[in-house]
């Protein structure tokens, strides 16, 4: 139409062109007003959806006051030494979901939320390992959880459980490291990543990645709670800025030097699984990433490798029964280690 107006206008057919012109203003007008319209409908219905998911799936553990911004700590069961479930780089404390009522039957353990994930606030700190283990401690000490603790860490979560355990040793028992990531690991944040992430973000208070069911879902059981915790703007702003951090978090992690002989297991996924799709690369990338496995090892002179058969990168959703084990493995060196402490 604009065009057309154009050449109208340089023609001298000023009527037409004067028409044309009337008519795309009333058209952009009716397109702004619609999403305009739109946007009130779809921050409403993400406003209603928030408060309805709260209510009826509240955080099932309590929030802490760390210093201005709250985090979620979930504990359950009994008995010493605790143990502190963190996972991946992007997650909430239901990642845990099948690992920790079983080890609730012979200790106490605890899972929890980051900032910026799950019912945690977003925190004001940068998205580095250093960063987080001290909001852990910080966690861990006004919620009155007593150590020492057992450290399990999924993928990117190993990076904080190793920090804890060099900044807080006195307070670690045993370390399981979950498929751990590597500080010689490559986790390319590609254009492509940074752009979904940032769209995420925008138009999370719109409702657009719930109502597209984009964001949340996963196991039945657990898929609604989700829902809730994952349809957030914060949480694809937590993951970009925690993304983009980590080359400097690995470089942190590079510099911290061994455990001596604290116990240590590292469970890993199994390279010979049969791969999701045909990818003639995948026997090498995982072959190489057993290698890096392998290298974690050599941080205790205490420690243990099980691969976990038939699981992929989540283990604790793949193999719940293997990450178990090694936890009870674990927690039976560190009861030696600490003898009568519990």
């Amino acid at each position: 139409m604009l065009l057309a107006g154009g050449v109208a206008a340089i023609t001298a057919h000023h009527d037409f062109s004067r028409n044309i012109f009337r008519g795309l203003r009333w058209g952009l007008g009716a397109e702004v007003a619609f999403v305009f319209v739109m946007a009130v409908v779809g921050a409403s219905y993400q406003a209603i959806s928030s408060i309805r998911e709260q209510r009826l799936y509240p955080p099932p553990g309590k929030l802490v006051d760390i210093g201005g911004y709250r985090l979620h700590l979930y504990c359950s069961g009994e008995g010493g030494p605790t143990v502190i479930l963190d996972y991946g780089r992007v997650g909430s404390y239901l990642d845990w979901y099948h690992v920790q009522p079983q080890v609730a039957r012979f200790a106490r353990v605890c899972s929890y939320d980051r900032g910026g994930y799950g019912w945690s606030d977003p925190s004001p700190k940068p998205r580095l390992p250093s960063a987080m283990a001290e909001e852990l401690y910080t966690l861990l000490t006004k919620a009155g959880e007593k150590p020492p603790y057992v450290l399990v860490g999924h993928s990117f979560g190993g990076f904080d459980v190793l920090m804890y355990a060099h900044k807080y040793r006195d307070e670690v028992a045993g370390i399981v490291l979950v498929d751990g990531s590597h500080p010689d690991q490559r986790l390319p944040f590609h254009w492509r990543d940074k752009l979904w992430l940032r769209m995420m973000q925008v138009t999370a208070p719109f409702g657009l990645p719930r109502c597209r069911r984009w964001c949340g879902g996963g196991p039945a059981e657990n898929a609604s709670t989700r829902t809730a915790i994952f349809c957030r703007s914060h949480v694809y702003r937590t993951d970009y800025d925690q993304w983009a951090a980590f080359p400097k978090g690995a470089e942190e992690v590079r510099r911290l030097g061994a455990l001596g002989d604290l116990p240590l297991h590292v469970v890993s996924r199994d390279p010979d699984r049969k791969p999701s799709s045909d990818d003639p690369t995948f026997s090498t990338r995982e072959r190489h990433w057993l290698k890096l496995q392998q290298e974690l090892l050599q941080l205790s002179s205490n420690a243990t490798h099980t691969i976990a058969a038939g699981s992929g990168h989540d283990v604790m959703t793949d193999r719940p029964d293997v990450v178990v084990q090694a936890i009870r493995q674990t927690m039976e060196k560190a009861r030696k280690r600490w003898l009568g402490s519990f």
